[in-house]
């Protein structure tokens, strides 16, 4: 089974092609990952590569309730907890740096939420204070932006300290990167914004950013093409992200990280494919035969599971075998405590 040789990505050797996708749970009080985390992680520990929940790189960027940061000296230590717990069990992680942008609000942090330009999200948001809708976000001068990169490139080096194996920048979902990416949240006039050049200048700074701390073979960037999370969308969603993928490959990216949900007729893998060589990783909606049938297609590299993993510490074993899977329960997704996430 495909599915099941290694890779080696970045001079990681992967044992298998089985990632665990990020996902949010909501179980770090105070922005620090708790210790259960380190148990929840080293449980999937043979999965060909961990990729965290989304971490903020700012208190700023905080999107909902105990989501994880790391950008002071006491989230580095408990990510460190994390990490050698994977490591000791014979694991590789990397770590997803975030930034929410407009996904949050004021309630969180006593600050507006920061985006590209003045568009308010669709919906409500859950703040320690109650369900309210979305604000309308601060929007940052030119070298305003120029900070918010900054936070990022400090993140990274808090990943060298916590002892990751490398780096994923969330370009996806709404967050901060795909408000500048796509052309319904960015309606600047500056360098940052205009033409789908222009509108990319802010992930590509970003990526120099982290690069500088990392070596690009271990940073990864995932995307969502044609994403519409709380109103956010593009005029051309196949050109600006075909484009932008073709660039990120010749900046010489360890991987792209997409999310594989149609646009039109068509997956982004797809379009994304021909024009990145470099190592792919699909997600959303895979079960162990569709992702061996990407796989075989030379659709994508390796395939990321996300709920799968949530109810199947031990995935990659029960894909071996052919067992079958564990049903995750929604209700235990989100709602703190050890239910569904260690026990």
């Amino acid at each position: 089974m495909k599915l099941l040789e290694p890779f080696e990505l970045g001079g990681l050797v992967l044992p298998n092609r089985v990632v665990m996708a990020p996902m949010t749970r909501n179980r770090s009080p105070g922005q620090a990952a708790p210790e259960m985390a380190a148990e929840h992680y080293a449980a999937r520990a043979s999965a060909g590569l961990i990729i965290t929940e989304a971490t903020q790189v700012s208190a700023r960027g905080q999107s909902t309730a105990d989501t994880p940061g790391l950008h002071n000296n006491e989230q580095t230590a408990a990510w460190k907890l994390v990490v050698d717990a994977v490591h000791n069990s014979g694991g590789r992680i990397v770590v997803q740096l975030a930034h929410a942008g407009r996904l949050t609000h004021s309630d969180y942090h006593g600050l507006p939420p920061v985006a590209p330009s003045a568009v308010k999200p669709v919906g409500f948001v859950r703040t320690p204070l109650g369900t309210k809708p979305y604000e309308t976000p601060w929007v940052p001068t030119t070298p305003e932006v120029v900070a918010l990169v900054e936070e990022f490139g400090r993140a990274a080096l808090k990943a060298e300290e916590a002892g990751f194996d490398g780096v994923e920048i969330h370009g996806a979902h709404g967050f901060l990167i795909d408000q500048f990416l796509q052309s319904g949240t960015n309606q600047r006039s500056d360098v940052y914004g205009g033409s789908a050049e222009r509108r990319r200048r802010f992930a590509f700074e970003v990526l120099e950013a982290v690069s500088g701390v990392w070596p690009k073979s271990r940073v990864g960037f995932t995307l969502s093409p044609g994403g519409s999370h709380k109103g956010i969308f593009d005029e051309d969603p196949v050109g600006t992200f075909t484009t932008l993928a073709q660039a990120l490959s010749r900046k010489g990216l360890g991987w792209l990280h997409v999310a594989d949900f149609p646009v039109g007729e068509l997956r982004p893998s797809e379009f994304l494919r021909p024009v990145f060589p470099g190592p792919l990783i699909v997600s959303e909606g895979y079960t162990r035969d569709s992702a061996e049938e990407a796989l075989r297609a030379g659709c994508a590299d390796l395939v990321a599971f996300g709920k799968a993993f949530t109810a199947n510490p031990d995935l990659v074993e029960k894909f071996r075998n052919g067992d079958r899977l564990a049903l995750a329960d929604p209700k235990t997704f989100y709602a703190g405590g050890r239910l569904g996430y260690v026990e």
